[in-house]
């Protein structure tokens, strides 16, 4: 597989965990230990010349870590500049819509007083994790979900014009007050445990909907349901959707489960499902994809929109549970078949990215060393990519231009 341009991001500045292997370096103090900043992961625009990274870094200011999302944008001179495209604190999670024109992220920002929050008398229901759009081009951040409920995942649909996203299956207002009259505030153990459901909702819609706050007031009667204004219900589970991914067609939405607890008891807790989305309801459930005993992370689809990649660290997706390192998989979602990606490789997949030819590029560590690998199809080699020293730590690619994006920890630049 030929890549056919290379991007290095080891120039942010924001990160002192990169220290240079040179011993003419002053050592690390501890002040300096402490205040790291970590890359939680990179985002390509889709026409390849911008990055949205999502960090985490010690504030002592206000003794909490910081979620933050920054934007770097090339120049197209070869340089470019880097901007923090949010400031309060609690935002992860971006996902660029495929038309380049906004970034989603994930965010349990307190609500301003009178800006949707139904929650005002209540500041810890007041902090959900709320799905947010913000611009490219920059602005002010606002939230395309509201409730009670928090959003477990998010995908965008490949025209832009939709965003599917999970919750726990939604009460009603009747519902939520019997709940707390007969429980108060005591924490029931499984007993209060429901399942997800899965909305879309209409973008522009929503746009709307933030343009008129302050109108013509929501739903607010006692059989009205908790879900977001403006959400439609396609899928209900048992489990907790904990990651969703559209098909390159738009025709399929598939989804990763854990359990509703969180806690990992029962490895058929964890499947891949997926979801027709012409006439979906919650009415009829989604397809279980795979059957196996591992923990399946990390889904995108392939070209074709009937493989799904994913990885596994714990259990097996061949035969009875095992742990092993990290390893690369691809399902065939009308079939259930499995094959399995670098299967010459001895080392661990650490992060892979799906390229527009239709192979993927990889990040795998062998002993101690990351390094970059390709591979053009499930029976091609997993071969290594020549040029690039150091150990590399994340990639990301754009599944329009061909670009990837590294972070290389030791500072070595490829030759």
């Amino acid at each position: 597989m030929t890549i056919k341009r290379l991007v290095l991001i080891c120039a942010f500045a924001v990160l002192p965990c990169c220290v240079a292997r040179a011993a003419n370096k002053p050592k690390l103090t501890l002040d300096e230990f402490f205040n790291w900043v970590e890359v939680e992961s990179i985002k390509v625009s889709p026409d390849g010349h911008s990055f949205v990274i999502a960090t985490d870094r010690a504030d002592w200011n206000q003794a909490i870590f910081r979620d933050d999302l920054w934007l770097y944008r090339e120049d197209g001179h070869g340089g470019g500049a880097l901007l923090q495209l949010t400031q309060s604190g609690h935002d992860r999670h971006p996902q660029w819509s495929p038309d380049g024109r906004w970034i989603a992220f994930l965010s349990d920002r307190k609500l301003p007083a009178g800006k949707g929050n139904d929650s005002d008398d209540d500041p810890k229901e007041a902090e959900v994790t709320q799905l947010y759009l913000i611009a490219a081009a920059g602005g002010e951040a606002f939230p395309v979900t509201k409730g009670q409920e928090e959003v477990h995942a998010f995908a965008w649909s490949p025209d832009s014009r939709t965003l599917y996203f999970s919750t726990r299956i939604p009460w009603t207002k009747t519902q939520r007050a019997a709940y707390k009259q007969e429980w108060k505030d005591v924490e029931r153990y499984r007993g209060s445990e429901r399942g997800d459901m899965i909305f879309s909702i209409d973008v522009a819609d929503a746009m709307a909907r933030h343009a008129a706050e302050g109108g013509k007031p929501d739903d607010d009667s006692d059989a009205a349901s908790d879900a977001a204004p403006g959400s439609h219900a396609l899928a209900r589970t048992p489990w907790r959707a904990s990651e969703l991914v559209a098909s390159p067609d738009g025709h399929r939405l598939a989804f990763a489960t854990t359990s509703v607890s969180q806690r990992e008891e029962k490895v058929g807790e964890f499947e891949i499902y997926s979801i027709e989305l012409a006439g979906a309801s919650p009415e009829r459930p989604p397809h279980q994809v795979t059957h196996n005993e591992a923990v399946e992370l990390n889904l995108h689809w392939a070209q074709d929109s009937r493989h799904i990649f994913f990885q596994v660290q714990n259990g097996s997706a061949e035969g009875r549970y095992r742990d092993t390192q990290y390893r690369l998989y691809w399902v065939d979602a009308d079939t259930g078949e499995v094959q399995r990606w670098a299967s010459d490789f001895a080392g661990a997949i650490l992060h892979y990215s799906v390229m527009p030819d239709g192979g993927v590029v990889a990040m795998g560590r062998l002993g101690t060393e990351v390094q970059a690998y390709s591979q053009a199809k499930v029976a091609a080699p997993f071969t290594a990519q020549a040029g690039w020293k150091g150990t590399y730590e994340l990639i990301a690619t754009s599944e329009h231009s061909s670009r990837i994006a590294f972070v290389n920890s030791s500072l070595e630049k490829p030759t």
